[in-house]
């Protein structure tokens, strides 16, 4: 027979167990509190520009407004933009299509200054650039050699002189056309296709171990000459992949570019390099992107570059 005593210790056990429950919820609801953005977190108002200036090519600024990453992209429809090269006059950049400025008949040459006065209601300021020299190679190699943790791949040797005017900056990335063909059970070809893709790169020589950023980034190889200022230079890099050659797929073509970059567009893509890095990281929050836009965002910078295409058959 269950008597007073039995429902009153069943009751109290009851109550026992769902306070034990209830309690770690209020002790959390208790800690928590709302923890507000430090206003380095907050949004800034501000342009957006992107200029890159190269030498007997159209003068092209992209330009738009800092937005919530909720809202739609803003281009800046607005602005008045002038170019002066040199002692030359002024001459303006025009809006062909909603935020994208430009001008076909630059005359821009190596080693031109170039002012650039940019205007809008909320924002103005004046930009300097010089263009740096001309590069050009001086001797160029292709080998197959093996890699260690790679196997037998793609190397590539360049040579070219540096110039002892500056202090230059460099960078060097590469692409290659691929053909890839479609077997059918017989392995008879039937279909195949052509497309570029961007080559994974690194090398171990000194200028390009000594810049940090190049652990960041497969795409590109960026360094300085500050290790061989104004010396006829020699360098070494490889295809991060096996050599791919097979039934499957070939290799037809190896682009090589290298281009000599203004130190603000230098340091633009080292900061791109992290910042890419870091947002593929679970452990890393990425980190603003270095540019020279006053109370803004983006760069203005001039290359030069060179080519060098290589044919496989």
């Amino acid at each position: 027979m269950i008597g007073p005593k039995h429902i009153e210790k069943t009751m109290n056990l009851g109550l026992k167990k769902r306070l034990f429950f209830v309690a770690p919820i209020c002790l959390v609801l208790s800690c928590s509190r709302e923890i507000p953005l430090p206003k380095s977190a907050e949004i800034a108002n501000g342009p957006v520009i992107h200029m890159f200036l190269q030498p007997d090519s159209s003068i092209v600024a992209n330009c738009s407004k800092v937005v919530g990453i909720l809202n739609p992209f803003e281009p800046e429809s607005n602005a008045s933009i002038t170019i002066r090269i040199n002692s030359n006059l002024p001459f303006p950049l025009k809006s062909n299509s909603p935020g994208i400025y430009s001008n076909s008949i630059s005359t821009l040459k190596a080693r031109d200054t170039v002012v650039i006065n940019y205007h809008t209601t909320a924002d103005s300021f004046q930009l300097k650039q010089i263009v740096p020299s001309n590069i050009s190679f001086v001797k160029t190699d292709s080998i197959t050699e093996p890699v260690a943790g790679i196997g037998i791949t793609q190397g590539f040797k360049i040579q070219f002189q540096d110039s002892a005017v500056d202090q230059n900056y460099y960078r060097i990335h590469a692409k290659r056309l691929i053909r890839k063909y479609s077997r059918d059970k017989n392995n008879n070809i039937t279909d195949s296709s052509q497309f570029w893709e961007t080559l994974r790169i690194d090398g171990n020589d000194l200028p390009f171990v000594r810049n940090n950023y190049n652990n960041y980034t497969e795409q590109e190889i960026l360094f300085s000459d500050e290790t061989f200022n104004g010396v006829l230079a020699t360098f070494h890099f490889y295809n991060l992949l096996p050599n791919p050659n097979n039934t499957i797929e070939k290799t037809l073509q190896v682009s090589v570019t290298m281009e000599n970059l203004s130190k603000p567009l230098y340091d633009y893509y080292n900061s791109r390099a992290a910042h890419l890095w870091s947002q593929k990281s679970i452990t890393q929050l990425p980190g603003p992107l270095t540019g020279n836009i006053p109370n803004g965002y983006g760069v203005i910078g001039a290359f030069t570059n060179c080519n060098w295409v290589i044919k496989y058959q």
